[in-house]
């Protein structure tokens, strides 16, 4: 077993993976405000490729509620509207023949309901993964070490870094929330 130091290092560094993935779905979460993040999963087949449409593409917030969307070549707007629309990100483009104009609707209290529902359940998931790191290493932790004020140290380490990340997750869901209940 590494030294205390290395066992941290190695639970933070996954621990940051799993705060680096639940920040960038929740960057992601439409609330009303036009926002790039929400088309970066967004694919175009180009030559037999699924390609990120930003690679066809500029793509520019005009205003608080409107994204413009100005392909290089004219052939790939249609091409950009239907993966838009096969997206599922809610928002019907307007084509106008030379751009692509995203108008993203207010937020209804109804809907911005669920959508801290399902913030929540994604805190969920990320707290599971997290209390999942602890667990594992808690384990390694048993296996390796027979001396208990040693095995005890570190076990007690590895809580508290678990607990600062499910801290830095919780807070950034306060965040969000406050960002989708703000009208």
């Amino acid at each position: 077993m590494k030294n205390n130091n290395l066992l941290l290092k190695e639970i933070k560094e996954k621990m940051n993976k799993i705060l680096y993935y639940y920040k960038n779905k929740i960057s992601k979460i439409r609330i009303g405000k036009a926002n790039t993040e929400m088309l970066d999963d967004i694919t175009v087949e180009s030559s037999n490729n699924q390609v990120p449409f930003y690679h066809l593409s500029s793509i520019e917030v005009i205003n608080s509620n409107t994204i413009l969307i100005k392909p290089w070549e004219k052939k790939n707007l249609s091409l950009i509207e239907k993966s838009i629309i096969k997206s599922k990100i809610g928002i019907i483009p307007i084509n106008n023949g030379k751009f692509i104009k995203l108008v993203i609707p207010s937020l209804t209290e109804e809907r911005r309901k669920e959508i801290i529902k399902t913030n929540k359940r994604k805190l969920e998931k990320a707290k599971i993964s997290l209390r999942n790191i602890r667990k594992d290493y808690n384990n390694k932790i048993m296996k390796e070490f027979s001396e208990k004020d040693l095995m005890e140290k570190y076990k007690n380490d590895v809580h508290e870094a678990t607990k600062e990340y499910i801290d830095k997750i919780e807070k950034l869901f306060e965040n969000k929330n406050k960002e989708i209940l703000k009208i």
